[in-house]
């Protein structure tokens, strides 16, 4: 085989894998702008449907084509100075868009712009314009993606359930000690922020001793449940439940200057606590007394144990006032 026969051989191998490779390749003279195409799919047409001889036309076609996305991205190849910049230090630049094809939709799609200089010359150069439909590679890229995300989510969700069960009290369903502490600096900040009133309220189930060592520990047992559900029932908005000890609670919220919810909570409270004294047929009643406290808190506060005390007070004044034991 003669070696001009060999060389139409590359040549020719050369042109089919990349023609196989690009839906569109066009040659650009540097010095005049003009185009030459070398090889355009169908699927591609649209992009030629006025005149296209030159860069600038070419350019035209793909901007009225592209997906409002990734105009900005195509900025590039709309101003020649900056091709000229890149391709002067770089053999190429390429941008990834979705790209409209001939049967109007979008696709996406790898916009190359080669330079074809003379090795270690800068002058006369010629450059690739390549168009490759990258659609294939980007779904199963984001296939991929949404493998990833859905394994993100349940580990966040999994996380999400452990860190809450680790701050709840299995009982009642109200947070434990671990919820206070990390609540608390939740409701320190907010107040400081918004300039609003930290709202402490103190809760003792009545005659708990006296409910287990009478009726049993299954009596105990509803009467807590009873006060977390009424508590749950009452509390003003942005508040939270503690369970602090074995029938203490601790309720603590953000509240505006001047709310009345600590009020309407104590109306609620006792009116749930009654209603379900006044329809069970249990031997016993249950019942609770509380205090709270509402107050502005200084921007060096980094605890509430000054405002539970106050509050733990005005319980305690509550429940020297009512039957210890709550005894039908």
């Amino acid at each position: 085989m003669s070696d001009l026969k060999k060389e139409h051989l590359v040549k020719a191998s050369i042109g089919n894998a990349i023609r196989s490779l690009y839906q569109m390749i066009v040659l650009v003279e540097d010095s005049t702008a003009l185009c030459h195409v070398i090889d355009c799919n169908r699927e591609l047409e649209n992009i030629f449907s006025g005149n296209c001889s030159t860069f600038e036309d070419l350019i035209a076609g793909i901007s009225r084509n592209l997906h409002p996305a990734n105009r900005e991205d195509f900025k590039i190849y709309a101003d020649p100075d900056m091709i000229h910049d890149r391709l002067s230090r770089d053999v190429f630049v390429s941008v990834e868009c979705r790209l409209r094809y001939a049967d109007s939709k979008y696709y996406w799609t790898r916009i190359t712009l080669c330079n074809g200089k003379i090795e270690g010359s800068t002058e006369g150069r010629e450059y690739l314009f390549l168009l490759q439909n990258i659609q294939d590679v980007k779904q199963k890229e984001l296939d991929k993606d949404c493998i990833y995300i859905k394994q993100l989510c349940k580990l966040q969700n999994d996380y999400d359930r452990l860190f809450i069960e680790n701050m709840t009290d299995e009982q009642t369903g109200c947070f434990n000690r671990k919820g206070l502490k990390y609540y608390e600096n939740i409701a320190l900040n907010k107040a400081k922020k918004d300039n609003m009133n930290i709202f402490v309220c103190v809760l003792d189930l009545n005659g708990l001793k006296y409910l287990n060592d009478t009726f049993g520990h299954a009596a105990g047992d509803e009467g807590l449940r009873v006060v977390a559900e009424a508590l749950k029932a009452s509390i003003p908005d942005n508040s939270y439940i503690v369970r602090t000890g074995g029938d203490e609670f601790l309720v603590v919220g953000v509240l505006d200057e001047g709310s009345d919810q600590p009020k309407q909570m104590g109306l609620k409270l006792e009116r749930f606590i009654e209603e379900y004294n006044n329809s069970h047929g249990n031997p016993y009643k249950v019942g609770a007394s509380y205090g709270y406290v509402m107050e502005k808190v200084s921007d060096e506060t980094d605890s509430i144990d000054f405002l539970i005390e106050q509050a733990d007070k005005k319980m305690y004044d509550m429940k020297l006032k009512r039957d210890d034991h709550m005894r039908l």
